[in-house]
């Protein structure tokens, strides 16, 4: 995210529950705040990663005004809440994907490991047969002449 896309989506998160000044205060505020951190060295990635979501930032500054918040609603403009997402981390980068496309990809997944499995088996399984029919009449052979 970068700092042009967290001021748009707190603006956003902001509008419909505090004054014009306010909101440029506040506006205001965070980027100085970023301006001021990528000045010390710091990248504007990192920055952006710690200050984390504009819109919980928008709940809590909602919250000091005194303008209620719907709780655990707030929807992501693909139209997702936030809790239905789930992360996987590879190779420490985050990745976050719908709960419904996760879904997907487990059962697509899980199909192609089982039906890789049973693919398998249907090759092994004559030879199977073959290697215990071989055991057994060693086996009786074996007791016959004791």
């Amino acid at each position: 995210m970068t700092k042009q896309e967290f001021l748009d989506g707190l603006r956003r998160s902001l509008v419909n529950g505090l004054e014009t000044t306010v909101i440029n205060e506040h506006i205001r505020y965070y980027s100085d705040y970023i301006d001021s951190q990528i000045r010390m060295g710091v990248a504007e990635e990192e920055v952006m990663a710690s200050l984390g979501e504009p819109r919980l930032i928008a709940k809590t500054l909602l919250g000091m005004e005194g303008v209620e918040t719907v709780a655990e609603e707030y929807v992501e403009e693909d139209g997702t809440k936030e809790g239905e997402y789930r992360y996987l981390n590879f190779n420490g980068k985050t990745l976050r994907i719908p709960a419904w496309l996760f879904t997907i990809l487990i059962c697509v997944v899980s199909f192609c490991v089982l039906t890789f499995v049973f693919a398998l088996m249907t090759r092994l399984l004559p030879y199977f047969f073959l290697i215990m029919f071989g055991i057994m009449l060693y086996r009786f052979v074996r007791n016959i002449f004791r």
